[in-house]
Parts: structure tokens; C-alpha cells; sequence
């Protein structure tokens, strides 16, 4: 059976396996070891929602937010057995459900390839007029 809930005590092994989903992603690379990261992770969002089997944490999503006007549903993964399974949604819809309690009503994200039709389930679309960017240099003019 799989359960999908808020993440509020975690446990060392929780940690270490965020970490490992964040490697296997190629999100975070694999020279980054350290189970204080998760922590500043889990501190600076709004809210962290796992999904799990058996204990074991198999899918994850979470919201960064100032809690009071906007937020952003970032690191949303389920691990690839477990995909299709409806799972994702699951993470989203807390997600959401929680931000909307909260009185956030901008809620934005941007979808990695193939992801667009889970998130236009809860009514997300394309932000006409706008582009997503990210800085790929440290470097400044």
C-alpha cells in the first residue's frame, strides 16, 4: 500500500534516500553527500510531501512559498517502478490543498518534458507572455 503524507519528523534513512532520488535525478551531483543539505531543504519549504511504500520513500514534491501570496511546486518525482500509478498526482493535490488552506492563490511551477498533462489536471497552463529562465552562469556583466 502506498501513502502519500506531509514529511515533518524525518528520519536519517529518509533523508539519505531524498538524497539518493535528488542523485538518480542528476538533480544534485553525486559529490554532494551531505544529510544537512536535506534539512535546509525540508527548512527553507513551505511544505514537503512524500510518498511511500512499505516505509520506504518512493516519490516526493514540495512547495516554496513566503506564505502569503505565492508559491512554487518544485522536486516533484516519483521513482521510475512506480511511475504511472497515479502517485504524482497524488503529491500535487496535497500540494495544492495545502497552499489553497493557506490562503496562496499563485501557485506556479515549471513542468519538465512530459509533465505538462499531470499538472494541467489542476488547471495549470502555460503563463502567456512570460519565460521561464535560469542563470546557467556565476559570472556578472
Amino acid at each position: 500500500m502506498i501513502t502519500v503524507d506531509f514529511l515533518l519528523h524525518p528520519t536519517p534513512q529518509d533523508k539519505s534516500r531524498i538524497l539518493s532520488i535528488y542523485h538518480h535525478q542528476q538533480w544534485w551531483p553525486e559529490t554532494v553527500t551531505d544529510l544537512q543539505r536535506i534539512d535546509r531543504v525540508l527548512q527553507g519549504s513551505h511544505c514537503y510531501v512524500t510518498a511511500r511504500e512499505e516505509g520506504k520513500i518512493i516519490g516526493m514534491g514540495r512547495a516554496l512559498s513566503d506564505g502569503v501570496g505565492d508559491a512554487y511546486i518544485h522536486d516533484v518525482i516519483v521513482v521510475e517502478s512506480h511511475r504511472r500509478q497515479g502517485i504524482a498526482l497524488r503529491i500535487v493535490n496535497m500540494l495544492v490543498e495545502r497552499l489553497e488552506k493557506d490562503g496562496i492563490t499563485w501557485i506556479g511551477l515549471i513542468a519538465e518534458k512530459g509533465s505538462p498533462p499531470l499538472y494541467r489536471k489542476f488547471g495549470f497552463a502555460p503563463l502567456e507572455g512570460s519565460v521561464p529562465m535560469f542563470r546557467f552562469e556565476t559570472r556578472h556583466l
